[in-house]
């Protein structure tokens, strides 16, 4: 190859590049659309954490909220009727059973109460009035360790005292029975012993605390996606091509440009018609009478005695000294890409858009 042909292969070369290397416009544009498109995420991955941590207090809070009941003691025993006990639990002792706290006061008891016991009996029954089959299930709930009939006690309670108890409940239709007895089974006198029993069930533990969880961990997710949308916006803030400046007078350009003109300008009425013609002078002129002289100059009227139209040889305006120049009161405002946009003293924009040609006139654009 010549070397006239590599000088002209390096010159295409070096137009190529400098072809597709961007302008600091076109940068800065970039930029401006990538923090703005940062910013909008930052704000919605803001709002992410905010809501998902909102639904996962609101689980908890509903988790955590315990069912109140209390128990009435008649004829030496209090019973209760809990009812159905929802939850996701399987048959067995496992982490998903409901939580059940029962809490016995012992308001008064008899004189004599050597060799007695607090017991507490929660059965896995559908008939509390049933006294067979309530009788059956705590003789199995004291004789066997069952998860379906649950049993607890205290030795010798003390009046004045109060005791509690914890059980861990499957999905069922569930009893309470609260009462004090001798050893041999036989029940203290019910006018001289009193027992306030109350109870707290958490059928909700599992069924609002797993999706509690759930909601909790995307709300950490999102606050970690948050924290590096920030630190973005943070880098590009920090650059020298964009700041903050920069960013109030892009968005002003914006509102100009979307305060211009709504449309294409309107349209003008021309001359209706051809002008009209002049009537000339209808004769000659007249000659000068040669018998008198020439006239003093000092004695020349001040005002010209000639009548009729001017001189043929009197140049007419040209069209371009027809349009009326701008007062100075008017601005001309920059559009973008070239375009200019005329803006009146009253702060009304001229229908008509302008350019500039190569001296730096302002002048109508013709499409």
């Amino acid at each position: 190859m010549s070397e006239g042909e590599l000088a002209v292969a390096d010159e295409v070369t070096e137009e190529g590049n400098i072809a597709e290397t961007p302008t600091i416009e076109e940068v800065d544009e970039e930029n401006f659309e990538t923090l703005a498109s940062l910013q909008e995420a930052l704000k919605k991955s803001r709002w992410n954490v905010f809501t998902f941590l909102g639904i996962a207090l609101l689980m908890f809070a509903f988790a955590l909220f315990p069912m109140p009941m209390d128990a009435d003691f008649e004829y030496g025993t209090a019973e209760k009727d809990i009812g159905f006990v929802w939850g996701p639990s399987l048959a067995g002792e496992d982490f998903m059973d409901v939580p059940y706290e029962v809490t016995v006061s012992v308001e008064r008891l008899p004189p004599t109460t050597e060799n007695t016991t607090l017991e507490v009996y929660v059965l896995q029954t559908d008939d509390c009035t049933n006294t067979e089959v309530v009788s059956e299930a705590e003789n199995t709930a004291k004789l066997s360790d069952s998860h379906e009939y649950q049993f607890g006690f205290v030795n010798s309670p003390i009046e004045g005292k109060e005791y509690v108890f914890d059980f861990n409940l499957d999905m069922a239709q569930y009893c309470l029975n609260a009462k004090i007895v001798y050893d041999d089974g036989t029940v203290l006198d019910p006018s001289a012993t009193n027992l306030k029993v109350t109870g707290k069930l958490w059928p909700n533990q599992v069924i609002a605390g797993v999706p509690g969880l759930f909601f909790l961990g995307l709300s950490s997710f999102a606050f970690i996606g948050a924290q590096k949308v920030g630190k973005k916006v943070k880098a590009l803030l920090e650059n020298d091509k964009v700041t903050e400046e920069q960013i109030v007078l892009e968005d002003a350009r914006k509102q100009k440009i979307s305060q211009g003109p709504s449309g294409p300008p309107k349209p003008v009425a021309g001359p209706g018609g051809p002008p009209q013609s002049v009537s000339g002078p209808t004769g000659s002129p007249q000659s000068a009478d040669p018998s008198s002289g020439p006239a003093n100059v000092a004695s020349t009227p001040t005002e010209s005695q000639r009548a009729g139209p001017p001189p043929a040889s009197s140049t007419q305006a040209s069209p371009a000294e027809t349009f009326a120049e701008p007062t100075e009161s008017s601005t001309y405002e920059d559009a973008g890409n070239g375009y200019f946009y005329r803006k009146m003293a009253d702060g009304s924009y001229e229908q008509t858009i302008y350019i500039q040609d190569q001296s730096g006139q302002y002048i109508p654009y013709e499409s």
